[in-house]
């Protein structure tokens, strides 16, 4: 009976010892369990900000439908530092082929030229120097200073493909014949398009240009490329989705 008490009392004795060293080791293991929980997931953060953060693809060939059916293609080529964009509107019995190019400083686009081709032909043009832009319809350029960055709707829309969404300070638009203020740029939320045969979710955008507006759509899960440009011109209402992709040569589907 004695032995027995005794080993009870050593019994509690040890408790009394081990207790403190119990509860802090499950105090550690439960900070380190919310310390790793906390590391996941801002790893997960990361990632998934990398993710939507579209790179400078050396090519890309994008189709689109207008319009009643009318197709259209837009190319992105980079050589170095320097790019193209390519966007072209097959209007029947009226081709439009509009051309910009510069060069890539930090993620950024500077257009140096656009072109908008009718035909064959040259129907308005804009040209790049510092604060200098020569512009206007064939045969009636005019020059003007400006204090910020200017940009053809086309080339505007992998600007925001490559900056997520984020309006360049001071930008005006031209059209080769004026130039237009551009502010307000706003997301209108998020939409499933139809994409090469699967289904994908698009970022939506719109923004003022001028009098008119002017509205985008990015698709993140397939680099987020211009999945939707719509604007007007001359009158003229152009709606353009996408309907195929190709990056680097390779096709892209949802």
């Amino acid at each position: 009976m004695r032995f027995f008490t005794q080993t009870i009392r050593i019994f509690n004795i040890v408790r009394l010892i081990i207790d403190p060293f119990l509860s802090m080791s499950n105090l550690i293991r439960k900070h380190m369990n919310t310390t790793a929980r906390a590391m996941i997931a801002a790893a997960a953060m990361m990632f998934a900000t990398q993710a939507q953060a579209a790179e400078i693809p050396q090519s890309a060939e994008l189709k689109y439908s207008g319009s009643y059916g009318i197709p259209a293609t837009m190319t992105f080529k980079r050589t170095g530092n320097n790019y193209t964009v390519t966007a072209n509107i097959n209007v029947p019995m009226y081709k439009m082929r509009f051309v910009s190019g510069g060069s890539i400083v930090d993620n950024q686009l500077k257009p140096s030229y656009y072109k908008d081709i009718r035909n064959g032909k040259t129907y308005a043009e804009a040209k790049f120097s510092g604060n200098q832009i020569t512009l206007g319809k064939a045969g009636e350029l005019h020059n003007e200073t400006v204090s910020g960055p200017v940009m053809d709707l086309f080339t505007l829309s992998w600007q925001l493909a490559l900056n997520e969404g984020k309006l360049p300070v001071g930008l005006k638009i031209t059209n080769g014949k004026k130039l237009y203020s551009a502010s307000g740029l706003t997301k209108t939320g998020t939409a499933t398009q139809s994409i090469a045969g699967g289904k994908t979710t698009v970022n939506k955008y719109s923004l003022r240009r001028g009098d008119s507006t002017a509205a985008y759509a990015f698709a993140p899960n397939l680099g987020n490329v211009p999945a939707q440009i719509n604007y007007s011109d001359d009158g003229k209402n152009y709606n353009l989705k996408l309907t195929s992709v190709k990056i680097n040569g390779k096709t892209i589907k949802p």
